[in-house]
């Protein structure tokens, strides 16, 4: 009777881990067959992400010292496919950790989805749907940290990487430009009737080198309208990767009050100390005069890449608000690509 037993237990437990298996291989098999796919009908599934293992030294909030954690803070899957000759499209989805204590699960949302079409009108190319914006594109080019921190303005809430709309991006000779007209909140739906007008020329002083000037204006309902100015030198060598970013950003209150603005600069840059390490370090400072206070940003690291696409990052990120403490928190940020 006991070896009966014994013999239908092992019978179920082999058994589990059969199906198992045959689902993993399966899952495997279909994403093989999906990418397979995908590559021969001229199109191409990528994707990257980035997360970290942090620690929070010091807070401004006592509750959050010590707390620490494992988290993506983004997952990005992107396929690309040609159309017809000079035409293409992107559908891109993104997700994030929600953050601790949120008891949420990663849920991903649209990020890109238009439809691109190469040299449209004066050698530019046009998008149309959801695509990225110019607010801060060159800017994050030249940082090339993304996976440690966004952009200054990014960070502040201070436009959107994306926008549903229509715009035309292009180039001529050292000269280029980004003009775009969209719903205004980004991957949200509209929520008003204004609209959002978006322009950036860029000049390329010599190839390493680029100043851009950037406006935006934001036709808000009830005289809620937001415009946001903002200068960009940046360079971009062989070896040293640097930039100066300045913006103004004013709120108009439409109820006859007084205007808020924002103002503030980001200084950065990266440079190798040796063989697949670089060192980078930035700063920020952002005044309100709304609240009449300024904060600041400071982030060092050292970024190791013992493989193509694959980084190691472990970096000290320190916000000083204008009043309480500062919060200081020590990661291991990791970024791959594929």
């Amino acid at each position: 009777m006991q070896e009966r037993i014994k013999y239908a237990f092992v019978t179920i437990i082999m058994g589990r881990i059969l199906m198992n298996r045959i689902t993993i291989y399966g899952l495997l098999l279909f994403t093989s067959i999906l990418a397979e796919s995908a590559q021969a009908e001229n199109g191409k599934l990528s994707g990257y992400m980035f997360g970290d293992y942090y620690y929070i030294a010091s807070s401004d909030t006592e509750e959050r010292e010590g707390e620490n954690a494992l988290k993506f803070r983004r997952m990005y899957l992107t396929y690309d496919k040609s159309i017809d000759e000079g035409i293409s499209t992107r559908f891109r989805l993104e997700a994030s950790d929600a953050g601790l204590g949120s008891g949420k699960k990663m849920v991903p949302f649209v990020k890109h989805a238009y439809i691109k079409w190469g040299r449209y009108l004066w050698g530019g190319d046009l998008y149309i749907g959801l695509s990225g914006t110019p607010t801060w594109a060159h800017a994050e080019k030249a940082w090339g940290y993304r996976s440690i921190e966004k952009t200054v303005l990014d960070l502040n809430k201070i436009g959107s990487s994306a926008d549903i709309g229509v715009s035309l991006k292009g180039k001529s000779g050292r000269l280029s430009y980004f003009a775009m007209v969209g719903n205004g909140p980004g991957q949200k739906s509209e929520d008003d009737e204004g609209k959002k007008v978006y322009g950036s020329l860029a000049f390329n002083v010599i190839e390493s080198v680029v100043l851009e000037g950037y406006a935006d204006y934001n036709f808000r309902s009830e005289g809620r309208s937001e415009n946001t100015v903002k200068l960009f030198a940046g360079y971009r060598g062989d070896e040293f990767n640097g930039g100066v970013e300045l913006f103004s950003r004013t709120n108009e209150s439409g109820t006859g009050g007084g205007d808020e603005t924002i103002s503030g600069f980001s200084i950065f840059g990266s440079q190798p100390i040796a063989e697949k390490i670089k060192a980078f370090a930035r700063f920020d400072a952002v005044q309100s005069d709304g609240e009449n206070v300024t904060d600041m940003l400071t982030i060092a690291g050292i970024d190791h890449s013992p493989r193509n696409n694959v980084h190691w990052m472990p970096n000290i990120y320190i916000e000083m608000p204008d009043t309480g403490d500062p919060n200081i928190q020590g990661r291991m940020t990791v970024y791959f690509k594929f």
